[in-house]
């Protein structure tokens, strides 16, 4: 069994959570994440590693979660007058220019805080023999927590990006980063790409 020392990424994915206009942009460290995960992903096509982008997309009312509603309402947001908001195809929908993908990396739309609920993203990896995910991008506490966690439920190894994931909270996404220290693999983008 590898230990934190000798584990490779040579079986990894890398996870590009929801670096979009709406969501991205509003992180304290936005411009850290952009060139930490920019170097990542250029890593990645180096050594042939599957790149997949989250794009998170909104959903009319009707067809909201109760979670997702109560979420909102607890955010400040009437989930009633939200329902515009990330739709496909809008401006904000977008993934920001700076991390365009390739037209090698994968994007997948998905509607939750966790990578692996409603999407194919658990059948690719596993057709891949991927083991391994690491994660860079926005928010720590939410979607990188949650695919994380939900990974490492599946029997995948989450990998943290510690200088290539934000929040729009920084005490937040410290103490998160501090929880994830727990659990998962965290470590600098530079040190990830040498384990590539």
């Amino acid at each position: 069994m590898s230990t934190e020392q000798d584990l490779s990424f040579k079986n990894a994915a890398l996870i590009v959570w929801d670096m979009q206009n709406a969501i991205a942009k509003r992180a304290f460290n936005f411009s850290e994440i952009v060139e930490n995960a920019r170097l990542l992903i250029e890593a990645a096509h180096e050594h042939h590693i599957t790149v997949i982008y989250s794009q998170h997309t909104g959903l009319p009312y009707e067809y909201l979660s109760s979670y997702s509603k109560y979420s909102l309402q607890k955010r400040g947001i009437d989930p009633k007058n939200s329902s515009s908001f990330m739709l496909q195809g809008s401006d904000e929908w977008k993934i920001v220019d700076e991390l365009s993908p390739t037209k090698d990396d994968l994007v997948f739309n998905k509607y939750t805080a966790s990578f692996f609920t409603g999407t194919y993203v658990e059948q690719i990896l596993r057709n891949k023999n991927i083991d391994k995910i690491i994660l860079c991008g926005v928010s720590t506490e939410a979607g990188i927590e949650g695919t994380a966690r939900h990974g490492a439920s599946l029997g995948f190894i989450p990998v943290i990006a510690q200088d290539g994931v934000g929040s729009f909270d920084q005490q937040i996404h410290e103490k998160m980063l501090e929880i994830m220290h727990r659990s998962f693999h965290v470590e600098s983008t530079a040190e990830i790409i040498k384990k590539m």
